[in-house]
């Protein structure tokens, strides 16, 4: 962590390496958070009503107060801030991270959300499609459960970080995730899109995937478009070595193809074209 570098904490600067926990922190004890991670382009959040709108609907399922939060507005002042203030430059990573309150054991005592924003630059400067392709499998030894609150990012990713030991040991660039029915469902840190015979398909919100920022986006752009889409309950390992194309979205990365799942090889072809499109997409909300 660069000491010069800083952080907000309900809506105070503070220099990263500081210390601004203790240890009744619920975060930490109980995964008792949410967050959204938020790609900024030249100080502003891209999609940031759709964060913070499913950031208001995941506060609402954990039961937190949701009247103590920030407006969208003093959110974006307060990115621009730290953005500044870590003099970065370029495009940007925001992670806004919510918390509740201290105290209480598992039962809380207040319900009060706290903020955290951390900002760290990117080296790209806006959603180019990965020129080297991703390699994946599908991560098997523990699935994740379709509930109320599996659609948001919350701190309780125990499933991911064993996905991603698992990734890093089979020398993977991304594992695909099962719900407890067996579908595929997800990525990492992604959402799912594979295509067969110019048919795009993408696992359904209750199948148990994120509701992805990036993949409402992209259902929208592909509507707006003409491309024939549906939206399934996840799928299958043969139906995904069947396919003629996957790829993978989120709002960090926009649109990445995957070359290799198992022992086949995939082309981008019709990939390719959508993140065109998403930059498009972005180009002329920003001339406007």
């Amino acid at each position: 962590m660069n000491k010069d570098s800083y952080l907000i904490l309900n809506g105070e600067l503070h220099k990263s390496n500081s210390a601004i926990f203790n240890t009744e922190n619920r975060a930490f004890k109980y995964g008792d958070s949410l967050f959204e991670t938020i790609r900024c382009k030249n100080l502003k959040p891209l999609f940031f009503k759709d964060h913070y709108q499913r950031l208001m609907r995941g506060m609402i399922s954990l039961k937190y107060k949701t009247s103590a939060l920030p407006t969208q507005a003093q959110f974006e002042e307060l990115f621009e801030k730290v953005i500044i203030q870590n003099r970065i430059f370029g495009d940007c990573r925001i992670r806004l991270t919510i918390f509740r309150e201290d105290g209480g054991l598992y039962t809380p005592i207040g319900n009060k959300p706290q903020y955290l924003i951390e900002a760290s630059p990117l080296e790209t400067k806006a959603y180019e499609l990965n020129k080297k392709g991703l390699l994946s499998s599908v991560f098997q030894e523990e699935s994740k459960l379709e509930s109320g609150i599996s659609q948001y990012k919350t701190g309780n990713a125990l499933i991911y970080v064993l996905a991603g030991l698992y990734k890093a040991e089979h020398n993977l660039t991304d594992i695909l995730i099962t719900n407890s029915k067996g579908k595929i469902i997800e990525g990492l840190a992604s959402n799912l899109f594979w295509i067969k015979d110019h048919i795009i398909y993408t696992p359904l919100r209750s199948s148990g995937c994120v509701d992805g920022v990036m993949r409402k986006q992209i259902i929208s752009l592909l509507k707006q478009n003409n491309y024939l889409l549906k939206e399934v309950p996840g799928t299958t390992t043969e139906e995904l070595l069947d396919a003629d194309e996957i790829f993978m979205t989120n709002a960090i990365q926009g649109v990445q193809w995957v070359v290799g799942f198992n022992d086949k090889r995939y082309y981008c072809k019709i990939t390719k074209e959508i993140s065109q499109l998403l930059n498009e997409k972005i180009n002329q909300e920003n001339s406007n």
